[in-house]
């Protein structure tokens, strides 16, 4: 654009030159022809031939003006035409995304337009004398910036080259630059001139998804390892607990991860969920979990935990039915905190489940809206108190009161209630006050990696409340 704006501007300057000469000059001989004419006439001497040609010239005359003032408006219409390629020029500049710039042959910043003061912070009259290398060039890509500068030199330019700049506060920008060597008329080059675009945001936003998919794809194999190495995951047992008997009724499934990294168990299963082995993870752990059922004792179950996605995944059936008899002694923990999409689909699946005598428990009961969502749509056998809610219930009336109506809702439905993370005799007196008559937590029985039959001796007092 603008070497097309110079040559417009440069034919309206000749132009303009030659009308004036061409005017001039033809003005002037015209008027001394019609001189000379008029003198011979007015003495009654014969004409010269110079005077015929002053007559020939008179005639003319009306031709040579037309012809000027053909050129005066040609004239005006090439001023026209380089106002108006100007004014596109500088439109268009105004408009580009990103820095149009002219370098010359020396390297300097021979113009810039305003483009540079979002690219790089300055304006464009503080770079025109500037040496672009030192304005634009990291020192790490000095080197090879210099390359690439001297291939274009010598051949033609360069297009979408993707390099580094420091913004006047320091920060790095990626740009993207197209440019195309000026040449003079024998070749000599003269000058780059090009256009220079900020690609940040595209870079950083690749530059994440490659990060995003580097650590998707690692989670997966971290996952995909724990599925198919033996070594890599466990289960722990621990006991639910009949207060009023002194004797376990049940044993909850707890998953143990011994890879790197060590982390609790919840980030593993969020993990598998992420990368889309929530499912496989989840039955994996339980089909360990069943593996233990000889180790259960006859009159006591054990509970595995599920997401509702992972209850109505086919296999699930499948594993239950692999049980055999053994079937009628697991209860299936749904998380509070999961999304149900479709109750209707789990009651399905629970309902076929129940043939095999499977039960179903309600995980986190009163730490949420969902609980109460999930206890009246799915109907549970045992709804299981969240220790939100358990918890310092020896300090807080209002804890105690929720305890009260949560075992007073579980009795009226004819369902269990469990208490869950009962960690000292405070806590379980305020069960027992409460009249909640099953619990699980570390005061009443750890975690074990071989089921807990047996219960370590507790006070009786302890056990049925303080007034027993």
């Amino acid at each position: 654009m603008l070497g097309r704006v110079s040559q417009v501007a440069q034919t309206r300057r000749v132009v303009s030159a030659a009308i004036v000469v061409f005017a001039i000059s033809i003005g002037t001989s015209l008027t001394s022809y019609v001189w000379d004419w008029m003198d011979a006439f007015a003495k009654g001497e014969e004409f010269e031939p110079d005077e015929w040609f002053a007559i020939v010239g008179a005639v003319w005359l009306p031709v040579v003006v037309g012809m000027v003032v053909r050129l005066m408006l040609l004239q005006r219409a090439l001023a026209d035409s380089a106002r108006s390629a100007l004014d596109a020029f500088r439109d268009t500049v105004h408009n580009t995304n990103g820095w149009v710039w002219r370098v010359d042959a020396t390297g300097l910043i021979t113009y810039s337009s305003p483009g540079v003061r979002e690219l790089l912070g300055y304006e464009p009259e503080e770079v025109v004398g500037l040496v672009a290398l030192d304005l634009l060039v990291m020192d790490e890509d000095r080197a090879t910036v210099s390359l690439r500068l001297e291939e274009g030199r010598n051949g033609d330019g360069w297009r979408h080259w993707r390099t580094r700049v420091r913004h006047r506060d320091g920060s790095v920008r990626h740009v993207v630059t197209n440019a195309i060597p000026v040449r003079d008329g024998a070749g000599r080059f003269v000058a780059f001139r090009g256009c220079t675009s900020d690609v940040t945001s595209q870079v950083v936003a690749a530059e994440a998804e490659q990060l995003r998919h580097a650590t998707q794809s690692a989670a997966r194999e971290r996952i995909e390892r724990v599925l198919s190495d033996p070594s890599s995951l466990h289960m722990a047992f621990q006991p639910i607990v009949d207060l009023g008997a002194h004797r376990v009724v049940g044993l909850e499934a707890l998953a143990r991860f011994t890879p790197a990294p060590h982390r609790p168990p919840n980030l593993w299963f969020d993990e598998a969920w992420h990368v889309g082995l929530g499912p496989d993870l989840e039955l994996h752990a339980v089909a360990l979990a069943c593996r233990n059922l000889p180790q259960v004792p006859a009159d006591a179950y054990l509970s595995v935990n599920l997401s509702p996605r992972t209850i109505v995944d086919p296999r699930l059936i499948e594993l239950i039915a692999g049980l055999g008899a053994d079937a009628a002694r697991v209860v299936i923990e749904v998380t509070e905190h999961a999304v149900v999409d479709d109750y209707d689909a789990i009651v399905e699946v629970v309902d076929r489940l129940a043939c095999s005598g499977v039960r179903l428990a309600v995980d986190d009961a009163g730490a949420g809206y969902a609980s109460m969502q999930h206890i009246l749509r799915l109907r549970p056998h045992i709804i299981k108190l969240d220790r939100s809610i358990v918890a310092n219930a020896h300090r807080e009336p209002a804890r105690r009161a929720l305890l009260g109506a949560m075992g007073t809702f579980a009795s009226s439905l004819g369902v269990m209630a469990v208490a869950e993370g009962v960690e000292n005799a405070d806590e379980l007196a305020t069960l027992t006050d409460a009249g909640i008559t099953t619990a699980q937590g570390f005061y009443l029985a750890r975690p074990a990696v071989t089921p807990v039959t047996e219960l370590p001796f507790l006070p009786t007092a302890e056990l049925v409340g303080r007034d027993a």
